[in-house]
Parts: C-alpha cells; sequence; structure tokens
C-alpha cells in the first residue's frame, strides 16, 4: 500500500505486506504501524519510505502480533529533509522478531533521530541490525541512532548490532545500544508511593516502550494497543 500526501495515517497489520510511503518535498507526514498480527502466524512486513527535499517525516512502527516476524525497513532522504523514526516491539511467549533498517542520507542538511525501545517476556527473541549510512553527496547531515531493550524473563534474548557508515566529512552522528532488567531503584521508589510491584513494573515497561513516541500525532491509538497485551502479559 502506498501513501503521498496525508498528514496522519494508522495502519494496523494483520498478515505479510509491504508498505511504501513517499512524503513530497516541502510537506510532513506522520505514519503509525501496528503489527496485530494473530499470534499464531507466521508475517514478512517491508516499510520502505522516500522524504523528500525539505520534507519531514515522522514513523511510529509497533510489533505486538505475530510468531515468526521478519521485518525490513529502509528510509531515504533528500536534501534538508528530517525523519524521526520510532521502532517499539512488546515481544512474548516464543515470539520472534528478525528485524533489519537501513537509513540513508542521500543529500547535505539532512536530519534524522532513530530511537528504538525493544521488551522481551517468555522465550522471545528480538534481534535486530539498525544501519545509517551518509552517502558522499550528505554534507552537514545530523544522525543518530540509540536501540534500548528490558529483559523481562531469564529466557527472553535480545540482540541489538547498530551500525553507522559516514562517506563524507562535516557531519554529526552516533549510536549506540543498551539492555538491563527493569530498574530495582525504580520499582522501590513507586513501591515507596503506594504503586505495588506487578502494577509499578507495568508502568516501567509502558513509559520505556513509549517514551519516543510521545509527540507523535497517533501515539494514542498506539498506546491502547500497547496497554491491552501489556495487561495480558503473566509474570511481570
Amino acid at each position: 500500500m502506498n501513501y503521498e500526501k496525508s498528514e496522519a495515517k494508522l495502519v494496523q497489520i494483520t498478515s505479510s505486506t509491504k508498505e511504501t510511503i513517499i512524503v513530497p518535498a516541502g510537506t510532513s507526514m506522520e505514519v503509525a504501524i501496528v503489527n496485530a498480527a494473530p499470534l499464531d502466524a507466521d508475517i514478512s512486513l517491508q516499510v520502505e519510505a522516500k522524504v523528500g527535499r525539505n520534507a519531514s517525516l515522522s514513523l511510529l512502527c509497533c510489533h505486538l502480533g505475530g510468531k515468526e516476524i521478519s521485518y525490513e525497513v529502509k528510509i531515504a532522504q533528500e536534501e534538508g529533509s528530517r525523519c524521526e523514526h520510532v521502532e517499539i516491539a512488546l515481544l512474548s511467549g516464543a515470539q520472534r522478531l528478525n528485524a533489519r533498517t537501513k537509513h540513508l542520507h542521500k543529500k547535505k542538511g539532512s536530519f534524522s533521530r532513530s530511537m528504538f525501545r525493544y521488551a522481551a517476556a517468555g522465550s522471545a527473541l528480538v534481534d535486530v541490525e539498525g544501519s545509517v549510512e551518509i552517502g558522499r553527496g550528505a554534507k552537514g547531515a545530523d544522525a543518530h541512532f540509540v536501540a534500548k531493550s528490558l529483559l523481562l524473563s531469564r529466557d527472553a534474548r535480545v540482540r541489538m548490532v547498530p551500525k553507522l557508515s559516514v562517506k563524507t566529512g562535516t557531519v554529526a552522528a552516533g549510536h549506540g545500544a543498551a539492555m538491563a532488567p527493569i530498574s530495582a531503584d525504580e520499582l522501590f521508589y513507586l513501591e515507596s508511593r503506594g504503586i505495588e510491584g506487578k502494577e509499578g513494573r507495568r508502568m516501567i515497561l509502558e513509559g520505556f516502550l513509549l517514551e519516543n513516541a510521545a509527540s507523535h500525532r497517533l501515539a494514542g491509538e498506539v498506546k491502547e494497543a500497547l496497554e491491552r497485551k501489556i495487561s495480558r502479559l503473566d509474570g511481570i
């Protein structure tokens, strides 16, 4: 499915598909994609976005459904464009997410922030490789990529590999990844204010996953879908 010249779009995914997002020069767009596939379904999702000159894209993707999820994202930016790319995933049971993202700065003066948050419970597995490339013609580009994850059980596994390729000078760029269980200090703080363990863990989880999505116009719809899944989680 293709999207052009639209201010905001919410896309509910229940089966394998390819989404193409085109942001024409000088325009702005917000797109939220929610993977709500049945938990016994194997799906393949591809997202390709092209951000035109002096255009702006806010892309929010949330993975909740599917059993084996194959996911690929490609974003290309032109001169003076801006892109905020937020990824969220909450997996449980035996769910598997294999994700590959590629963000290309093609022309000068482009700006991007890639902010990924993952949480895995049960025996879920998250395998992510995210790359940002600043091409030879992208002088003055500003690109940063950060991925963080929460491990909610002993058997859950998360692998995150950030990659950065810079082929020109005079740029601002960085990348990083971090992984941890839910903070005992945060739980203690909530308990000291009357919020018991299980509810506190759920609050921390929701806040962690949605932190970078707050400014997105469709964050409320994504939050509702996320809350439904959190309410069904056991052992957190």
